[in-house]
């Protein structure tokens, strides 16, 4: 295109969309990168702009770059990247956020909405699937989709209502912590926690810690166990 005066002008449709990817895995990024700025869609060209492998890293890369989407996987070595795409979205309403991960629960996906994320793909989803997300969230930021999006919302209105306490009490439970260990976090007696668990078993239809918060992760009432032990070694 070219204006009155002589000199060539540019749509913005023309110009790059500009992504950085935040994953711990090099072979994960290589891969999106190569995808993503070869891919003939007939859309907007995509660039691959910054790079990072943990949260860290990534706020110096979004510091000296001029992101349209920020692509950012859950688990990073130095914390959970949904945290990063949540102070994102604090600074910016109009930034792209794609939440990527492995897991597929409710629990991972109400945490990215929450979150203010754009968008949320799984690992094993198709390119189409991974490169629709990325479009969503450049043009629409502050709408969320991701696949199965309305059935976990079924889910979740048909859940069994934990109270605040109940919750804090679970995942605690959840992190390993026992009874004392919950006592003393949540400045209340044994007695009370064991009181809240009752309670938090007979919603759950559980008879112990393990298999009420195996209960409440499928839920997705909790978020997934990441560490290396599970409520089970500490019953």
């Amino acid at each position: 295109m070219t204006a009155a005066h002589g000199f060539p002008t540019h749509s913005v449709n023309s110009l790059p969309l500009r992504v950085v990817i935040v994953d711990d895995h090099t072979v994960m990024i290589d891969t999106l990168t190569t995808f993503l700025e070869t891919v003939d869609d007939g859309g907007r060209p995509i660039a691959v702009v910054g790079k990072a492998g943990s949260l860290r890293e990534a706020v110096e890369v979004l510091g000296t770059t001029q992101a349209h989407v920020v692509m950012v996987d859950v688990g990073l070595p130095d914390g959970n990247g949904i945290n990063l795409a949540r102070k994102i979205r604090a600074k910016s309403a109009s930034m792209g956020l794609v939440v990527i991960t492995m897991y597929d629960d409710d629990a991972t996906l109400f945490a990215a909405l929450d979150a203010g994320a754009s968008a949320l793909v799984l690992k094993s989803a198709d390119a189409h699937s991974v490169l629709a997300a990325v479009r969503h969230a450049a043009q629409c930021p502050s709408v969320f989709k991701a696949a199965g999006l309305e059935d976990a919302l079924q889910r979740r209105e048909s859940l069994p209502k934990l109270s605040q306490r109940e919750l804090e009490v679970l995942s605690l439970v959840a992190d390993g912590e026992t009874v004392a260990g919950v006592a003393n976090s949540l400045f209340m007696s044994q007695s009370t926690v064991k009181t809240h668990l009752g309670k938090v078993y007979a919603k759950l239809g559980a008879h112990n810690r393990a298999s009420a918060v195996m209960a409440a992760i499928n839920l997705g009432l909790i978020r997934p166990r990441r560490g290396p032990h599970s409520p089970a070694e500490r019953e």
